[in-house]
């Protein structure tokens, strides 16, 4: 990661972690109030940004949130919101590989 691409990030409203491990962890809150965390490898992190948007699985993020709705993780909001909200985090992906 460069200079460049930390202040971008940043402009976008992600938080910026470089780890001692040759990570960098981006952090930003959905919509609907999720703290979102992806961690990314700090070598090619523009390519890596992008491959985690594309492979970013909507309706597989609101089936995780789903189950562990069931399974009695407090604060999970109502299926509809979580369609909404995975939907609004694709774009957040989105934008920051754009």
């Amino acid at each position: 990661m460069n200079e460049q691409q930390k202040v971008i990030c940043e402009r976008l409203d992600w938080s910026v972690t470089e780890c001692d491990d040759g990570t960098i962890e981006l952090e930003k809150y959905s919509p609907a109030g999720e703290d979102f965390i992806i961690t990314i490898e700090a070598e090619n992190f523009l390519d890596n940004v992008k491959e985690y948007a594309a492979g970013f699985d909507i309706d597989e993020h609101i089936a995780m949130w789903i189950e562990a709705k069931q399974h009695g993780t407090a604060g999970v909001p109502s299926p509809r919101e979580l369609v909404k909200d995975a939907e609004d985090i694709d774009k957040m992906l989105q934008e920051l590989a754009a």
